[in-house]
């Protein structure tokens, strides 16, 4: 709650499915009315497709949770273009 209450937005990142982590921590915020004071919000699981065994780098990369893509998803929900500036 400290977290969400001192940040514009929230993203979790988990090595699991719809139903995880992501969506106990999106519950509590809806139970505790954060939303209402227009926190954004966005949980990043693996997605429904059989990921072939490999490195964890390798899974990742499929599974669209590398670095790059966890910024740009911080980015695109903070409506930023260019780090430091709003698009």
């Amino acid at each position: 709650m400290q977290l969400a209450a001192g940040h514009e937005a929230l993203i979790t990142v988990e090595e699991g499915a719809v139903g995880g982590f992501g969506s106990h921590v999106a519950q509590l915020l809806a139970d505790e009315g954060v939303f209402d004071r227009g926190l954004k919000y966005r949980s990043m699981v693996l997605p429904d497709i059989f990921i072939d065994q490999a490195s964890p780098e390798a899974m990742y990369r499929v599974a669209g949770m590398e670095a790059a893509q966890i910024e740009a998803k911080v980015l695109a929900v903070l409506g930023v273009a260019v780090v430091g500036l709003r698009a």
